[in-house]
Formats: C-alpha cells, structure tokens, sequence
C-alpha cells in the first residue's frame, strides 16, 4: 500500500496539472495518444539529465560561493534538465503532423515537463521520504510547467517560421535554463531568501499565461 500511496502523491498530481492544462486548448484540442507519449517521454527524459547532472553532484552542493552556486545552477542543473525535456519535445512530437499550430508548442512542452516531475517527484519521495510529495507536487510541477512551456512558446512559434526556427528555439532553450537556473540558485543558496525562488516561479509562470493567451490569436 506504501508503495501505492507513493506513487499517486508522486505522479498523481503531475496528471492533474496536466488535465489542467490539456483543457487550455479548448477549440482544437490534441489527442490524448499524443499528450500521453510526450508525457511519458517527459518520464524518459529524466534519465538523459540525471546522468548528466549526477558527475557533478558535489560541485552543486557544495559550490565553494554564491558565483559557484550560478555556475553549477546554470551548467549542472538547468543545461541538462532544459535540454533533455526540449529533446524529448522535438523527437516525440515536433515534427508531428498533429503539431499543427503554435499554441500546440506550448501544450506538448506542459506534457513533457510534468513527465519529467513527475517522475523527479517519484525519485525525490523515494529518496527523502513522502513527506516532501505534497511541496513538490504543487511547486516543482509548476516551475517544471512554467520552464518548458516557455520554451515550448518559442518552438510553437519556430515550428511555423523556418527561417527563424534556430534562433527561436534558441532563445526559447536560454531563456528556460536562465529561469530554471535562478529557481535552483535561490533554493540552494545559504545566505537568500528560498521565497525568491517564488518570485521567480511567479514571474515566470505569468509570462507564460501571458504567451497562452497570445498562441491563441495566432493562427499557423
């Protein structure tokens, strides 16, 4: 029963989050076989960044200063994570003839990332007990849907601009990790507030709400 209990605080919530945000697209929404394989390649994408993330564990807890910290932040903890949930987007579904308009970015990246936290959540649980589920179903599933549906703005928008497509998902992969990064920076850091990682949280999750409403005027 433990074992059935860890896994519904784990994952069930990344599934609400994304029964949430799968209810956005109201007018055309995507079929659930797609929405399950991108949240599942969310899941896969875990392993890629845990492994890149995993020779340098010492280095991010133990950073030697606040500039080390931003570093490993940066290199060891949004690089890898971003990149990982944005190759998971482009070979799962990018190129899927159901991607069909720019706020289809948006939702496949939601997918994506709550398939990662969820099973980050599942591992975190595993490793330092059930009673930190419930804090990370509600805050690491938001800031991983706040990330990578940033990031999927921006390949929504490269998708149906191919002249611009490198540039737009590289603007989109910078400006994930640098959020992700600042989120990670102000939780590790001894010295600051971790309720700044809040406001970054805050900040950017609105910035993305801002991008929803936007990808629904445009029209591919």
């Amino acid at each position: 029963m433990s074992y059935l209990i860890l896994l519904l605080v784990s994952i069930g919530p990344g599934l609400a989050w994304l029964w949430y945000f799968y209810r956005q697209d109201k007018y055309a929404p995507e079929p659930r076989s797609l929405i399950t394989l991108t949240f599942v390649a969310g899941m896969v994408a875990v392993f890629p960044a845990a492994l890149m993330e995993f020779p340098f564990r010492s280095f991010i807890v133990n950073p030697g200063s606040l500039l080390g910290l931003a570093f490993s932040s940066i290199v060891f903890i949004g690089i890898p994570e971003e990149v990982a949930k944005y190759l998971a987007v482009r070979w799962s579904i990018y190129r899927h003839p159901e991607f069909d308009e720019p706020v289809d970015g948006i939702i496949y990246s939601v997918s994506v990332g709550l398939g990662f936290a969820a099973l980050e959540n599942l591992f975190y649980a595993i490793s330092f007990g059930i009673a930190i589920a419930p804090l990370r179903a509600l805050v690491a599933c938001l800031a991983h849907v706040s990330f990578s549906g940033i990031l999927g703005y921006y390949l929504g928008l490269a998708k149906f601009n191919p002249l611009q497509e490198r540039f737009l998902i590289g603007q989109g992969l910078i400006i994930a990790i640098l959020l992700h990064a600042a989120y990670d920076f102000f939780i590790l850091a001894p010295n600051l507030s971790a309720y700044l990682s809040l406001l970054v949280l805050g900040l950017a999750y609105r910035f993305l709400r801002q991008k929803i409403e936007e990808t629904r005027l445009i029209k591919s």
